[in-house]
């Protein structure tokens, strides 16, 4: 959804550009907002399965047979967490490697494929941040999915410019499940008048990067990468704010939106929590808010939300005592003639407060003032 609102401003201070979108599901049934529906409006979007060659052939065509895209933006990967492995070696690495051949093949300006940044091994010193050429290491099947896919991608021959972007946890507009787990506990913590309690150490790294940036860093990278690269060249971008959110800081922002204070457990429930699996303890923090949460929809009038506080066993937080992610972004803001800065520095609750008030406007959260 990002990308779609980005592109469009771009496109509404008159810069002459057809705008392709290509997606499973129909915008109309996402839950998007009415100002967003309006824009899906404006553009040529086209539903389909991606993992249907011919459809994306057809997704490739021009009106005018003989002409390319200048950039296509790959977003097309699953996301979702607790997916079983066939359907994120379908949907990340199968999807985004026909899309990449399909690039190759009808020669477009430049490719733009977002990857993730859940993909770097723990060193020494975990807690330290990772720069783009760090030692990989997949810590789940979907971060290895995506690990096969950049691999994979970047072994097609003719080519044209790649940008691989690998964004932290991102957070904003969009976003369902990976801020969001936090903030419905403090939502519940709310309702209950009681401290949101937060496992982990307050200095463990989660660092975060906001979707527009995430859009703005795609639409930036694919202009530089098409005027200023050669075919077949291959570059690597982290996006993480300058904010160096650590565990504390999310908690804090969250907690301050929802006025809510933070309880970080004492050393010796983490010292137990650290040596549970991490199953046992996820199970433990689902149990402990899956029931307020419904009771709270239920008590508001939502029907039917597809938000949650569960946790994933794939969630990144879940393994953030032994994997804690640390991410250096300051490549791209520094790349020659990119003009890539980040808008949104640190997460805050000025910057999540949005994500509810759209949350509620779509009938997916608990009308409760904030």
């Amino acid at each position: 959804m990002p990308s779609v609102l980005q592109l469009c401003a771009e496109r509404d201070q008159g810069l002459p550009w057809e705008i392709r979108g290509v997606d499973k599901v129909l915008p109309q049934l996402a839950s998007f907002p009415e100002s967003t529906l309006k824009l899906y409006n404006t553009i040529d979007y086209r539903m389909g399965n991606l993992r249907n060659s011919n459809f994306l052939e057809q997704a490739f065509q021009r009106s005018d047979s003989q002409a390319s895209w200048d950039y296509v933006i790959n977003l097309a990967a699953e996301y979702k967490f607790g997916q079983s492995a066939g359907v994120y070696e379908q949907d990340v690495h199968q999807v985004s490697l026909s899309i990449a051949r399909l690039a190759a093949k009808h020669k477009v300006g430049a490719l733009v494929h977002l990857s993730t940044a859940h993909l770097f091994k723990p060193g020494s010193s975990s807690n330290a941040l990772h720069k783009e050429d760090d030692e990989i290491e997949a810590q789940n099947e979907l971060s290895a999915c995506h690990l096969r896919a950049e691999q994979d991608i970047c072994a097609i021959n003719d080519m044209p410019p790649l940008v691989i972007l690998r964004p932290a946890l991102c957070y904003g507009p969009g976003d369902r499940q990976n801020v969001v787990p936090m903030m419905i506990s403090a939502q519940i913590s709310r309702s209950t008048d009681q401290p949101m309690p937060v496992l982990w150490e307050k200095d463990l790294r989660v660092s975060t990067v906001h979707v527009n940036d995430v859009a703005r860093a795609c639409l930036a990278a694919a202009c530089w990468s098409a005027q200023t690269q050669k075919p077949g060249s291959k570059e690597v971008f982290n996006l993480a704010d300058p904010g160096d959110t650590t565990n504390a800081k999310l908690a804090q922002a969250v907690g301050e939106l929802f006025s809510v204070k933070p309880s970080f457990q004492n050393s010796a429930v983490n010292f137990i929590a650290k040596r549970l699996k991490t199953s046992e303890l996820t199970e433990e923090v689902n149990e402990s808010l899956l029931g307020p949460w419904m009771t709270l929809l239920a008590a508001h009038g939502v029907a039917n939300s597809p938000l949650s506080p569960y946790l994933d066993q794939e969630h990144p937080y879940c393994r953030l005592e032994h994997c804690p992610l640390a991410i250096n972004g300051t490549r791209i803001t520094s790349t020659p003639n990119l003009e890539f800065t980040y808008k949104y520095p640190q997460i805050s609750p000025q910057v999540l407060r949005p994500m509810v008030e759209e949350f509620q406007q779509v009938g997916l959260w608990p009308n409760i003032p904030l």
